[in-house]
């Protein structure tokens, strides 16, 4: 069985086919600037749902559960929650904040939006029942660059996702999207996780295969037993060494699936292109499972609705 942690739902009208614009990762990379009207879509259409391509990609690669979150745009954490509950015990949400900044640029001060994020995250975990707060781009929240002042600019969200017990995602490396990328360095963000030592912090993407992004993840992730990564984009090598040093307990499978991350078809498609990742790393099978599964089960507290599963299945055996 597979959990996907990381994938981005709904999109908009003008994304409906992109097969000839993103076959490779460079092309979404490069996507803002090589196809910039078709881009704008994302901050000027009003925003669809397109969670049963999600469900129809999840049967046809054997994966069972997503934890879904907005991907960047005019996507609020309602209509995520919407698209979750359409397809219930397939679908999980996630919070997210300021994915029309990271669409469309961010705010020059954001200490006024600062101050509502803490808000909105208690409003979504308790009222829209979220299992934890998507990915977060720092810099919608701060412009500071120093870590501790980066820590103390985030410490109102952090302290309400402490309260629930939930976890957090940051991005690491690159972004297809405008400004923010010197957060993408996950350094700063040692300076959070030992403010916050009972939050899973979820370094996403693990560096992206880029040296000096994962070196950093790697030294944030050994020094604080509370950070976690997923595999999204990073290399086999990186997966492999981040085993041996931190454990296979600690690291998540994600895809990235989105509206434009779908349409990845070279050298083969989004989700063979992360699996493969773990084939070539030489996982064992407890190692598998862990990344595959179980982690996903513990860190977004999935235990309750897995046993209902199995029960389930133990029944239809019958």
């Amino acid at each position: 069985m597979i959990i996907d942690t990381h994938v981005h739902v709904c999109s908009f009208p003008s994304y409906g086919d992109l097969s000839q614009q993103i076959r490779t990762t460079e092309d979404l990379i490069a996507f803002r600037t090589r196809h910039p009207e078709l881009y704008k879509c994302s901050v000027t259409e009003a925003p669809i749902d397109n969670s049963d391509a999600l469900i129809a990609d999840m049967d046809k690669n054997g994966v069972t559960l997503a934890l879904v979150q907005a991907r960047p745009g005019k996507v609020s954490n309602d209509m995520v929650a919407d698209a979750a509950r359409r397809h219930p015990g397939r679908l999980w949400a996630l919070a997210r904040l300021a994915t029309d900044q990271q669409a469309g640029g961010y705010n020059e001060d954001p200490s006024e939006f600062r101050e509502r994020a803490p808000e909105e995250i208690e409003r979504c975990l308790t009222k829209l029942q979220m299992k934890g707060v998507g990915e977060i781009m720092a810099r919608s929240l701060t412009n500071e660059i120093h870590p501790e002042k980066i820590a103390k600019d985030l410490s109102g969200i952090m302290r309400v996702i402490e309260k629930h017990g939930v976890p957090i995602q940051f991005p690491t490396a690159w972004t297809q999207f405008p400004g923010g990328l010197f957060y993408g360095d996950p350094l700063w963000v040692d300076e959070v996780a030992q403010r916050h030592p009972k939050v899973p912090i979820i370094l996403a993407k693990m560096g992206r295969r880029i040296g000096r992004y994962f070196d950093s993840a790697m030294t944030v992730a050994m020094r604080n037993v509370n950070v976690y990564f997923d595999v999204i984009g990073t290399s086999p090598e990186h997966l492999r060494f981040a085993i041996d040093k931190i454990g296979s307990e600690r690291i998540l499978f994600g895809t990235d699936w989105s509206a434009t991350w779908r349409w990845i078809s070279v050298p083969t498609t989004l989700h063979k292109m992360r699996m493969k990742v773990l084939d070539d790393a030489n996982l064992t099978a407890k190692e598998r499972k862990n990344i595959l599964w179980d982690n996903a089960v513990k860190v977004f507290k999935l235990e309750q609705h897995v046993r209902s599963m199995e029960l389930a299945s133990q029944t239809a055996a019958e």
